[in-house]
């Protein structure tokens, strides 16, 4: 009740402000003079702010529309958000506060009848009621989510333009109810049940995920990933002869995730060791008709490979596909990289682009172990050092892998903190980088790779 009064005793002061005050007492910073015993008391329930973040603090969010003019930010008894505004000539002034009070602030008189406007988004509508002022000035409310609004235009407008422009508002405030929108898909883990119910394709009906793994007679596993749709039918995931690709020893990620929202597609995720820490990842999909297994574009032999190489790590929110896998550049080494899908709707995970494999450190200062991270050189390394450019390292200098491309270049840094890059060629038949046309192994004391 308390806050109604308040409500009501500073939309009534607004009034009087716009109407000028006639007992004289309207004050030149847009208070409002009031006589008490002893003296005068003035009362200012407007406050100017800067921009529309400041709404944020009384939880509701508006702003001008665009190509507005003279837009004044302000707020009402810190309780009522406030935008005035010039569009296509004729002033407005634009409200919204949290309940379901009139926070119009308008008194005037109004016609019986009233323009009743509808509008649907997806699953929800927003009605919009708009009035006719005795004087012909237009009163448009609505409410949404728990927060009153209203839009105000003392001049003649047309049912079209002032309709219009209301919509252009609902559709500016998003539809302004956040616990409506829906939640971001939680992955789900099915590595331990080896089953779970998800609507993969979208139609609203749920299927069946299976991951079967099989023992030949030699103990080899191999796994089978299956979709049963609700009618019964089974789709299985066909590999065609690169049956490799089910041979996964050591499963260690098996979930169905979102990587993009907007398609209304869900993938399965099936990761793991194929053999002697050799990671692979399958990313399905099932559309209703098959089951989809992506590629990605594998940059060290120029083509698209099935799957995604590396062990599944996450989904981050922007949907990249975070992967972890060993990387052979100058030593091995284990790297982290992000793939997206590509922009052409293929089911196909390319790089981030400018990104490389950035190394994961657990020694980062370990500059002294035989076999540690650290490099020693033993000849004169050419290098570009950033924002120094080309140059070459002394023998002797120490430096740490930190990233790669696996193609050309190779990311480091030195003790001091210094960083730098490495060019590098690799021929079609040698596993190992030349540096300058040189092989690397005489540019280094020791190039830890695994056996």
């Amino acid at each position: 009740m308390k806050r109604k009064f308040m409500l009501a005793m500073a939309l009534m002061l607004c009034a009087a402000l716009a109407a000028g005050c006639a007992d004289g007492n309207a004050m030149e910073d847009g208070g409002v003079a009031l006589p008490i015993e002893g003296g005068t008391q003035v009362i200012n329930p407007v406050e100017s702010v800067e921009n529309a973040e400041a709404f944020s603090a009384l939880g509701v969010m508006i702003d001008a529309p665009q190509n507005a003019e003279d837009v004044a930010y302000s707020t009402i008894a810190g309780e009522i958000a406030q935008v005035e505004f010039t569009l296509d000539g004729h002033v407005y002034t634009y409200r919204a506060a949290k309940g379901g009070e009139d926070i119009s602030g308008v008194f005037s008189t109004f016609s019986e009848e009233v323009l009743n406007v509808n509008w649907e988004f997806e699953a929800k509508g927003v009605s919009a009621d708009i009035r006719t002022a005795s004087e012909g000035g237009r009163l448009a409310t609505w409410q949404e989510a728990g927060v009153s609004y209203s839009l105000w235009t003392a001049d003649s407008v047309s049912d079209d333009a002032i309709s219009s422009l209301v919509l252009k508002l609902v559709v500016m405030q998003g539809l302004a109810d956040q616990e409506q929108k829906p939640a971001p898909f939680e992955p789900i883990d099915f590595r331990e049940a080896g089953s779970c119910e998800a609507d993969l394709d979208g139609d609203g009906a749920l299927e069946t995920v299976t991951l079967t793994t099989t023992m030949d007679e030699y103990e080899w596993a191999h796994v089978s990933l299956t979709v049963t749709t609700a009618d019964g039918t089974v789709y299985e995931l066909s590999v065609g002869e690169e049956t490799w690709l089910t041979e996964i020893q050591w499963l260690t990620a098996l979930q169905v995730v979102d990587i993009d929202p907007d398609d209304k597609l869900l993938e399965i995720v099936v990761s793991g060791d194929v053999c002697s820490n050799d990671y692979i990842t399958l990313v399905c999909r099932f559309n209703g008709a098959e089951l989809q297994l992506s590629s990605y574009e594998e940059p060290r032999y120029g083509g698209n490979c099935s799957g995604l190489r590396g062990q599944f790590e996450s989904v981050q929110e922007d949907g990249t596909v975070v992967v972890c896998d060993s990387i052979d550049v100058l030593g091995t080494w284990s790297g982290m990289r992000r793939y997206m899908l590509a922009d052409d709707g293929a089911f196909v995970f390319v790089p981030m682009p400018g990104e490389l494999w950035q190394r994961t450190f657990d020694n980062l200062n370990d500059w002294e172990t035989e076999y540690g991270p650290a490099l020693e050189t033993k000849a004169e390394l050419p290098v570009t050092l950033d924002g120094s450019g080309e140059t070459t390292l002394p023998a002797g200098t120490k430096l740490m892998i930190t990233g790669s491309d696996e193609t050309t270049t190779a990311r480091f840094v030195l003790q001091d903190g210094r960083t730098g890059s490495i060019a590098f060629t690799r021929n079609a038949d040698e596993w190992f980088a030349r540096i300058n046309g040189v092989e690397e192994a005489e540019y280094f004391v020791l190039l830890p790779y695994a056996g």
